[in-house]
């Protein structure tokens, strides 16, 4: 496969331990590229209004990083989120163009019980393209990340990306989270996975589905992204087991080799990134990281 790949590890793998230790592990691991998250209190590896972004690049270049391919801005989840968000969210474009980090990801979030669906989607279209223009004064990405009501399914996204064709919008791939149509919810530093976009049925009949049988018929994962695959900026690479936990890529139900060669006969050149809930001791997440690295070295 094409050497033009970024392979990366988001420092969400080990989000409730100390920046400098988490960039260390990863180096260790093999990974010569990092994202990372502003999404507090979830993972507070960066605090725009409190940290300077120079510095934060500096840091990642004395840890040896060739670069940082992403950032998880906070207030992220579009449509819930109180207005303050949009605001938050230049800011941390801004914060991220200072500190040469090429991508701000976020989500479209779930739609509220009292919102109907056309006024969900009026509110993510506005806040979207407001922030889009400020995405291209900065010469900055933002990367919508599967992660919420519409952007679940291949219909969703597509109607998502039909709101900008600006070469600063794009899709944060999770092949993850298409598989379970779902994505974490995160609340006071809490997550469970919250089912949407997708019936019962369609999930249980995706996750019977395995990586043997993927070259036979598509799965749901490689098969919608085939449908967005020339609008990816950035793919997180993450894989579940049966129960929906986090293991080292190429051990669980996610056909994520099917998604990644589908991005290399796509041309894509980005960032292909480790990603997990956190969540685990710092030992095992650094196993998990390992073996996902030897996984992505051996198939890139």
């Amino acid at each position: 496969m094409s050497a033009d790949f970024k392979i990366g590890c988001g420092s969400v793998v080990f989000r409730e331990y100390e920046l400098g230790r988490v960039l260390d592990a990863i180096y260790s691991a093999g990974y010569r590229y990092f994202e990372t998250q502003a999404t507090n209190p979830w993972c507070m590896h960066v605090v725009v209004d409190r940290d300077d972004p120079v510095r934060f690049a500096d840091m990642a270049k004395a840890h040896g990083f060739l670069g940082v391919t992403s950032l998880w801005a906070p207030e992220g989840a579009l449509i819930p989120a109180a207005d303050s968000c949009v605001d938050t969210i230049k800011r941390t474009i801004e914060w991220a163009a200072a500190a040469n980090i090429p991508i701000v990801d976020l989500g479209d979030g779930y739609r509220p019980d009292d919102m109907s669906e056309d006024d969900a989607f009026k509110r993510l279209s506005e806040r979207l393209l407001c922030l889009i223009e400020t995405a291209e004064k900065y010469d900055v990405t933002l990367a919508l990340e599967p992660h919420g009501s519409f952007s679940l399914t291949a219909d969703g996204l597509e109607r998502i990306l039909s709101i900008s064709s600006s070469k600063h919008f794009g899709i944060n791939y999770d092949c993850a989270n298409i598989r379970r149509a779902g994505f974490v919810e995160t609340r006071d530093g809490a997550a469970a996975w919250r089912s949407i976009g997708a019936s019962d049925e369609t999930v249980q009949s995706a996750t019977r589905d395995t990586l043997a049988q993927s070259h036979a018929r598509e799965v749901i994962e490689v098969a919608t992204l085939r449908r967005v695959v020339s609008r990816v900026v950035h793919f997180h690479a993450k894989d579940l087991d049966e129960r929906g936990s986090c293991v080292p890529l190429g051990q669980g139900i996610v056909d994520v080799a099917g998604c990644i060669l589908l991005l290399r006969e796509a041309g894509y050149t980005g960032a292909v990134s480790l990603e997990t809930e956190g969540g685990m001791p710092f030992d095992e997440s650094y196993r998990l990281a390992a073996a996902s690295h030897e996984f992505l070295t051996q198939l890139i």
